[in-house]
């Protein structure tokens, strides 16, 4: 069987599920299987594969078919331009939460370069990630931002483990000090930025999530209060400076939601609203004053 072949045999045992992606699924676990980069496969479309790796192939489809993510079977995704390690027990980031570290980046002042990529930031600040997962805000935001402090919190120990092995890979061991515990009570000081991915999925709609989302862990996914509940709990016991920012990413349609909450606390102002390429709510935006 060439590359080619096995591109084509894998979209059609993917192609009955509720997948999207079969091609670049194929792709990426051909190569995984083969021990070669993504680029190998496209170069080498009519190359004869090796039976261990047909083999290997084989295997890793009926995992997906099965609903586990991609980025399971060969341990890593891509974020920010960036190389994450990811495992079971850890959320995998997707690519609108690039939206938050592009709003933070934006708050330390960094430039955005004509190719849409992002420079470095001078600015000097201390920000407090909570619910850092593999640590794909908190890492992407230090390559950019090497002037800055960064404390994240999780309160899987797996979790953070697998974040400060992602801190090393990516240069930046020193710069983010991870600490075990829920929301902003284990981090110190009082920064100027507050990021956080929380859990924002209504418990409710747990059963119509597709196979790929309700593989990841529940503790990062669903919240209660109509999936405001962790949202809240931040904002309530918040601490950040006069004239900070918090950026959460939200829910297509809590906006509404986030705005009230923030009513109702002193010194909290929703400032605006950011959406996805999709058009969808996706970024709060709140000052403290």
């Amino acid at each position: 069987m060439t590359v080619a072949g096995a591109i084509a045999w894998g979209r059609r045992a993917l192609a009955n599920g509720e997948l999207t992606e079969q091609s670049k699924d194929c792709e990426i676990l051909l190569a995984h299987a083969a021990g070669k980069d993504l680029s190998w496969v496209t170069c080498n479309w009519h190359k004869p594969l090796s039976k261990r790796t047909v083999d290997e192939f084989r295997s890793l489809l009926i995992k997906r078919a099965a609903g586990t993510p991609v980025q399971y079977l060969v341990g890593a995704a891509e974020f920010f331009g960036l190389k994450l390690n990811v495992g079971r027990g850890v959320y995998i980031p997707k690519w609108e939460t690039e939206l938050l570290v592009e709003e933070a980046l934006r708050f330390l002042e960094t430039p955005q370069l004509a190719d849409l990529s992002w420079g470095m930031s001078r600015k000097r600040a201390l920000i407090h990630e909570v619910g850092t997962g593999s640590g794909a805000i908190a890492i992407s935001i230090a390559r950019h931002a090497p002037d800055v402090e960064i404390e994240a919190s999780d309160v899987s120990a797996f979790a953070l483990s697998m974040a400060q092995a992602n801190a090393n890979l990516n240069g930046v061991p020193g710069q983010i000090r991870f600490r075990c515990g829920d929301l902003q009570g284990p981090l110190s000081g009082v920064p100027d930025l507050v990021v956080a991915n929380l859990p924002y999925i209504k418990e409710a709609e747990e059963s119509e999530l597709p196979k790929e989302v309700r593989s990841q862990p529940r503790s990062s996914l669903l919240s209660r209060s109509f999936g405001l509940a962790h949202i809240e709990q931040l904002l309530k016991e918040l601490v950040i400076k006069p004239a900070g920012n918090v950026m959460l990413e939200i829910g297509f349609d809590q906006a509404g939601g986030v705005r009230s909450l923030c009513s109702e606390i002193p010194n909290l102002l929703y400032e605006r609203t950011v959406k996805d390429l999709a058009g969808f709510d996706r970024i709060a935006v709140i000052a403290s004053a």
